[in-house]
């Protein structure tokens, strides 16, 4: 047996120490909350299937959308419901977030808006709340460029609205954004009037820090599109 110096015992020590350091896993840097007029939002990047049917936002009253996330996974703080239905979030390029399956007998398309906030009416007793979701499910009879719209289902409040002969310009759903008139809650509907688009961003083209802060924030119970809500929210929308 081949005696251990107190130096290269000294080494030895170090090296193992090295090791498993080097092992462990490091967390990752948790996510800024940043006011929602600072979040840099995705270049588009989807594939030509889902931009065939990315449908045109028209907002009529309350706020356009705006990015929820950034690359680096820092988040919309959004806005507090007060003043204005759309104020401090009248304009911005804005954001619309996409994933697609295959479900049932269909392709389900969804595309999603973050609102940094939903209130009802202006002023005080607006029963409005920070940071809101909305959706359409675009329902086509395969995921390719080439298939046909079957139906558009229309998130509104808890549950969704299904249309089996909505208003298009071509292949892309016209869709509006406004208040209801009984109840008063903002909510997405068909509509005759072309709005704008935003910036296409599927969610396998985001980051995964930002794929983890759509699934781990706590605004993330309202994100139709993350893993824990996608599936059920297509079961309701079917």
């Amino acid at each position: 047996m081949i005696p251990v110096s107190s130096l290269n015992g000294r080494r030895l020590l170090t090296a193992l120490m090295f090791v498993f350091v080097c092992g462990l896993s490091i967390p990752a840097r948790a996510a800024d909350v940043i006011d929602h007029d600072k979040v840099v939002g995705f270049q588009e990047n989807v594939s030509a299937f889902l931009k065939s049917f990315q449908p045109y936002l028209k907002v009529f009253n309350g706020c356009v959308p705006f990015p929820a996330v950034d690359a680096h996974g820092n988040v919309s703080g959004g806005l507090a419901p007060s003043g204005a239905m759309n104020g401090h979030c009248a304009r911005s390029i804005g954001q619309v977030y996409v994933r697609a399956t295959l479900f049932g007998d269909r392709c389900g398309i969804m595309y999603a808006w973050y609102l940094p906030k939903e209130q009802n009416v202006d002023g005080p007793g607006n029963m409005g709340h920070r940071s809101g979701w909305q959706n359409i499910v675009v329902w086509t009879d395969a995921c390719k460029s080439q298939s046909h719209v079957i139906a558009v289902s229309y998130s509104s409040h808890d549950h969704y609205i299904r249309d089996t002969d909505p208003y298009m310009r071509g292949t892309h759903p016209k869709v509006a954004y406004q208040r209801n008139p009984f109840p008063l809650n903002p909510s997405l509907s068909g509509t005759r009037t072309i709005g704008g688009m935003q910036p296409a961003i599927s969610w396998e083209a985001m980051t995964q820090a930002a794929r983890d802060a759509l699934n781990e924030y706590k605004f993330g119970k309202g994100v139709p599109f993350n893993d824990d809500n996608f599936l059920y929210k297509l079961g309701k929308a079917y």
